[in-house]
């Protein structure tokens, strides 16, 4: 498997955080290619005898680049003819661990790095690919967003929310919530804060220790606008749209794409990078 950073080198730079969608099995078409040593490892996690897997499961087809004769694995029957026989329900794959090498190296394909339409297709299909912004737009964007926060600070101020200082906000399997943000947030927190210990349980914001928030300067809106004083509740969440519309314009301007998904899942990928 190539290293993630052969992404940003390609004709599209790019980063790619698997989000377990299972998309890249059921959406589109193509094929999944094999290799002769790949069979056994397949037969035997699908708890199948090798000859009737090779018999049930696998076909031989032309590759439309090469015209080479090679194995592929063949899609389901009737209303699962459009999806990987191997998936389960939308998003569990049966043979993950034995998984082609094919599947292994989605989406660091040659067709993706090299040719634009190639990059756009695997783009359409997998949530987990986000365009990485030029430099300066990145630069100009954490300047707005920085700039966005101070404003907040303001009318979050003028409001007056009290706060507890429990720290319950940020244990959210105590507090049954969870945080969501978008991926300029998340590229701007890491970049405030790049050393992050392994959350204290399991789903908590990395940045959560010792029942204290170590990246208050590059927190979250949602984290900035959430109190638990339910006498200001609504006024909250008021300015925390306002300040949602103002954000999504910096992203649009700057080339972010409008990812939008939970906190701690989006910071495993970043502090990856």
């Amino acid at each position: 498997m190539q290293d993630s950073q052969d992404s940003l080198l390609g004709v599209v730079p790019f980063r790619f955080q698997c989000q377990r969608s299972g998309r890249c099995c059921r959406v589109g078409a193509g094929y999944v290619w094999l290799e002769p040593d790949e069979l056994a490892p397949l037969a035997l996690a699908s708890g199948m005898e090798l000859e009737a897997f090779v018999r049930e499961c696998v076909r031989q087809v032309p590759d439309p680049r090469s015209g080479e004769t090679r194995l592929a694995l063949r899609e389901g029957a009737g209303l699962q003819a459009d999806r990987c026989r191997m998936l389960e329900g939308h998003n569990e794959c049966t043979v993950y661990e034995q998984r082609p090498a094919h599947c292994r190296d989605f989406p660091f394909w040659k067709s993706v790095l090299e040719e634009g339409e190639g990059f756009e297709r695997a783009r359409e299909v997998c949530p987990g690919i986000r365009v990485e912004p030029k430099p300066e737009d990145r630069e100009k964007a954490f300047e707005q967003l920085a700039a966005l926060y101070e404003d907040l600070q303001k009318e979050i101020d003028a409001i007056g929310p009290a706060c507890a200082m429990s720290g319950l906000c940020c244990r959210f399997e105590e507090a049954d919530h969870e945080l969501y943000a978008g991926g300029l947030e998340t590229d701007y927190a890491v970049h405030c804060h790049p050393d992050a210990p392994e959350p204290e349980a399991p789903g908590r914001c990395h940045y959560h220790v010792k029942g204290m928030c170590t990246a208050r300067k590059g927190r979250p809106l949602a984290c900035r606008t959430y109190f638990c004083d339910e006498s200001k509740e609504d006024a909250c969440v008021d300015v925390h749209e306002v300040f949602l519309k103002r954000l999504r314009e910096i992203e649009d301007t700057c080339g972010f794409e409008r990812t939008y998904a939970r906190f701690p899942e989006l910071l495993k990928g970043y502090l990856k990078d």
